[in-house]
This record gives structure tokens, C-alpha cells and sequence, in this order.
């Protein structure tokens, strides 16, 4: 029994650290370079009413004589939200900026969905891509003719219009209240073309850079309801998808994705970026035209709010780990609790106490059982030391074992007893671990002192210490059953997992510290029980 204990221990740190070292390693972020002259800039004030929800009609070209239309100078609109801001430019009719209002980086700035980078760059999202290269180019760096309205919806409405070379453009977006927003794009004479998002997904802090938790760049895809996470560093430099449910690039508590309505196809894109004689793999979304040059679809650009995303049919980007389930029924019992609490910190501690109550039965039999094994430890070297050539021969260890069982019957015990309530603490412990590093209601939740992220690791390290002695102290009063050699390593297993606990989120290792505690508490009530009922184990 003492061996399935340590070999469900080594599997789980195992497990443990496989994940966190498959996090990938973050390269600095582009050189800065000095920005254009000021733009004008037009701003529109929040709309009282949702947007319209399909903006089909306008990706009709216009039937004009093919005469250039451009602008003279660049002009910047600005959408002001309740829940975030965009900034679109008519160079290109591309967003250059998406900032989130209600969500803020380390150093309290709102978090930017589009990826910092030069601004002379023509790569921002809803740029051009097209086989007729220079077609692309000149569409991407000419300023359009910009027309802001609104719908009969309140929502706003930004209608760009280009015409060179004997091909006219248009790019129109429908901005309302919402995270997700409509468009449409459409050339004509038709060619084949995409619309792109990207590269990447934010542009991290160096805290996050450094962080083993946070992951960003990764490409999703969703096609007839199965969902795929592409990751940046590997794989095909070119995906082509015929039919998508919506494309795009995530990190731990971000997504941005294009949905098409009518397209041609979508399409994954990564590309080496190199800097400072580093090279950076970043990931394009991309959606193809139609035959008849058009693409109209939604692109969501926001947090991965849990109802947030099942309201838009994007819940399976939540991706909470191998027991997901387990993690959305934990953050709801957490949204709840912390109705009450009004601090996540607080709410890990009552809801640990939850489960400890719920397991408590399970947990006591595996006291219970570990209690009988050490009382009947003698009979049972007593039968090994009768089959000392059970190793080699398989005659005499069948018999052993046979003869083991049978004095659990008689002393009714059960053998795995004593592994059932640790195994079961491992789904628990996995959903914790994706539910803090992935959840976003837990993104900068404070604690109290000196803990101000519980989706972060402890930056001075008390919790996993305090987390170690706890369990040092739980394995030295649980009841020991084996041999001093297992013993020894069972008290060895406290250090590795604090050693592995250091860079896990701190809200984590808050919930396996309050763990350890009520385990403390509670194999002390029961070892002064026994030592004053000694027949309690008789039954």
C-alpha cells in the first residue's frame, strides 16, 4: 500500500512539472521605434444600444467608374466603450489599438489586445494579404476615405473606401457595446485575398515574460464544433481550414477571433520574427474571400470571461485543463463563495474546508486503514519472512498474497484504503491549477499582505514554505506503516513538492496549505481518540 501511495505521489509531480516546463519560454518584445507624426484623431462617445448583428449588407461593391479614392491624411477613429476602447486608422483601414478598460496590466495600464509594434508596420489587424503583392501593399499603406454613422442600433459604423490601380475597397465595421464586433471587406474586380489578425495575441510585461503560467500566442480553430489549440512554437507554418467556426489567437485570459459568416476558408500563419539575434515565432489568423471577393464575419476581441464566452459560443476556448469540469464547477463555487467573502483569498480557504468536510468520511477510512496496517505490521513481516523467495518465484508469491488478504479480511482492512482519498485530492488539485492559471475573475485578485495575485506565484515564497513544514509535519503523525526506507522518503516528498510548489499560483498553494492543516488537525483529534478508545480499532 505504502508503494501505490508513493508511486500516485511521484506520478502526480510528475504530471506537475511536465506542465509547467511545457510553458514556453518568452523572447523581449520589438524594438521600439520612433512613431509618425500625430494623426487626427475623430472620437465617438459610447452608443446607449447593442450593435446589429450581421453587417451583410454592407459588402456590396459599389458599381462607380474606377476612379482613384483615397484621402489626404491620415485620420484616427476612436470608439470609447464602457468595456474597452478601438482605435481604427484609415492607413489601411486597419485596427491599430484595442484596449480593455476594466482590465489592467502590472503596471495598472489598460491591457492592449493588438500587439504593440512600430507603427510604420502595415501588419495591424483586418490588413490585406493577397497573392497580387503589390496589390496588398498599396491597399495596406494607402490612406482611406473614412465615413462614421450610426446604425438604427446605436452601434457605430465605419465605412472606409479605397480605389487605385483599377480595383475598389471597402472595409466596414459595426462597433456597439459588445466585445464582439461585426465587419465586412470586399474588392472588386475580385481577387484572391484574406483578411488577417495578428501577430500574436498582447504585447506581455516582463513579469509575465519571465512567468512560467502565463502562455500567449497560441492559435485556436473550431471547425463543426471541435476546437484545436495550434501552438506557436510547432507545426505547419501554413494551416488551411475550408470551413471554420471562428479562428484565432489566445493566451491564458485573452482570445481574439474571427468568425466568418461567408468566406473562403481560413487560414494559420506563423512567421520567424528575429531581434537582437533572437528569433520569435508569432502566429497569423487569417479568413479568405469568397469568390466573389467579399468576407463578412464577427471578430471578438476580449477577456475569457466564463459566461462571457459561453454567451457567444466560444466557452470551449476556456480550456481548463484535463479536468475542466471539475475547474468550472470549482470557480463557480468560488464566484459564489466570494458573493460572501468579497476576497478570492478568503473564498479558497472556505471552499477548501468544503471539500475537506465533503471527503471527511473517505478521508477517516484511510486513517482508519493506515492505523489497522501499522497495528497488524508484525503479522505481516511475520508472512514475509515465511515466503522469503516470493521475488523470484511466482508459486510462493502467489501464496504470499493470498495469505496477506487474508489477514485483511480478518483484521478488515483495506489495502488501498489508505491511496483512495489521494487519489481523489489529484483531480482537485489539477482543476485548482487550471482554474488559477487560466481563469480570469482570479486574474489580480488580491489576497491580503503581501500576496496581490492569487493567479501568481508568491513573490517571497512564505506560502510554499509554510506549505512544506505543514505537510513535513502531516507525514511525520500519520501512521507508519512499511519500512524505515520508505519511511525516510516519505519524509523526503514535502521538500519536492515545495520545491515544485515555488512557481505555482499562489491561490494553489493556499488551497493545499489550508489542505494540510485541517489534515493536521484532524489525524491529531484522531490519534488522541484511539490512545484513549484503543477498541475503536478492534471494530
Amino acid at each position: 500500500m505504502e508503494r501505490r501511495i508513493f508511486i500516485a505521489i511521484v506520478v502526480s509531480i510528475a504530471v506537475l512539472w511536465i506542465w509547467a516546463a511545457l510553458a514556453p519560454r518568452f523572447f523581449p518584445e520589438l524594438a521600439k521605434k520612433p512613431a509618425p507624426a500625430p494623426a487626427k484623431t475623430t472620437t465617438h462617445a459610447p452608443a446607449p444600444a447593442r450593435p446589429a448583428p450581421s453587417p451583410a449588407a454592407s459588402a456590396v461593391v459599389s458599381s462607380a467608374p474606377l476612379v482613384p479614392i483615397s484621402a489626404s491624411s491620415r485620420i484616427d477613429t476612436v470608439v470609447n466603450r464602457p468595456d474597452f476602447v478601438a482605435r481604427f486608422s484609415n492607413r489601411g483601414a486597419e485596427l491599430i489599438s484595442f484596449k480593455l478598460t476594466k482590465y489592467l496590466d502590472k503596471d495598472k495600464n489598460p491591457v492592449e489586445l493588438v500587439k504593440s509594434r512600430p507603427a510604420t508596420q502595415t501588419d495591424f489587424p483586418f490588413a490585406i494579404e493577397a497573392e497580387n503583392g503589390p496589390l496588398a501593399q498599396r491597399l495596406n499603406k494607402g490612406l482611406w476615405v473614412v465615413n462614421v454613422t450610426q446604425d438604427r442600433n446605436g452601434a457605430e459604423v465605419i465605412e472606409y473606401r479605397f480605389a487605385a490601380d483599377g480595383y475598389t475597397a471597402t472595409k466596414t465595421f459595426h462597433i456597439g457595446r459588445e466585445y464582439q464586433f461585426a465587419f465586412s471587406v470586399a474588392i472588386s474586380p475580385a481577387v484572391p485575398y484574406r483578411v488577417i489578425s495578428g501577430p500574436g495575441l498582447r504585447t506581455l510585461s516582463p513579469e509575465e515574460r519571465d512567468s512560467r503560467i502565463v502562455v500567449t500566442g497560441n492559435g485556436v480553430v473550431q471547425r463543426g464544433g471541435s476546437f484545436d489549440v495550434i501552438n506557436r512554437e510547432k507545426g505547419d507554418r501554413l494551416r488551411i481550414y475550408e470551413n471554420v467556426d471562428f479562428i484565432g489567437i489566445e493566451d491564458n485570459y485573452f482570445l481574439g477571433v474571427l468568425r466568418p459568416q461567408k468566406s473562403g476558408g481560413a487560414v494559420l500563419r506563423r512567421v520567424d520574427m528575429k531581434e537582437a539575434g533572437l528569433t520569435r515565432k508569432e502566429l497569423y489568423a487569417g479568413v479568405n474571400a469568397a469568390p466573389d471577393g467579399t468576407i463578412v464575419g464577427s471578430a471578438f476581441l476580449g477577456p475569457k470571461e466564463t459566461k462571457l464566452l459561453d454567451r457567444y459560443g466560444l466557452a470551449s476556448a476556456l480550456q481548463f485543463g484535463m479536468f475542466g469540469i471539475i475547474a468550472r464547477f470549482l470557480l463557480e463555487a468560488l464566484i459564489w463563495v466570494n458573493t460572501a467573502t468579497k476576497n478570492y483569498g478568503f473564498a479558497i480557504i472556505v471552499l477548501t474546508i468544503i471539500i475537506k468536510v465533503v471527503l471527511y468520511p473517505l478521508q477517516h477510512k484511510s486513517i482508519v486503514s493506515m492505523k489497522k496496517m501499522q497495528k497488524v505490521q508484525p503479522k505481516m513481516e511475520a508472512i514475509k519472512a515465511r515466503y522469503k523467495k516470493a521475488r523470484t518465484d511466482a508459486d510462493q508469491r502467489q501464496k504470499m498474497n493470498m495469505e496477506m488478504m487474508k489477514l485483511y479480511q480478518q483484521e478488515g482492512i483495506n489495502p488501498m484504503g489508505g491511496c483512495l482519498p489521494i487519489l481523489l485530492q489529484l483531480p482537485i488539485l489539477w482543476g485548482f491549477y487550471g482554474l488559477l492559471s487560466r481563469a480570469i475573475e482570479l486574474r489580480g485578485a488580491p489576497f491580503i499582505l503581501w500576496i496581490h495575485d492569487l493567479s501568481d506565484k508568491d513573490p517571497y515564497y512564505v506560502t510554499p514554505l509554510l506549505m512544506t513544514i505543514t505537510m513535513f509535519i502531516q507525514t511525520w503523525i500519520t501512521p507508519a506503516t512499511g519500512d524505515p526506507t520508505q519511511r525516510r522518503m516519505f519524509l523526503i516528498m514535502p521538500v519536492v513538492f515545495g520545491w515544485f510548489f515555488k512557481e505555482m499560483p499562489s491561490g494553489l498553494v493556499l488551497y493545499w496549505l489550508v489542505q494540510n492543516i485541517l489534515t493536521i488537525a484532524q489525524q491529531m483529534i484522531m490519534n488522541r481518540w484511539w490512545k484513549e478508545h484503543p477498541a475503536e480499532l478492534q471494530q
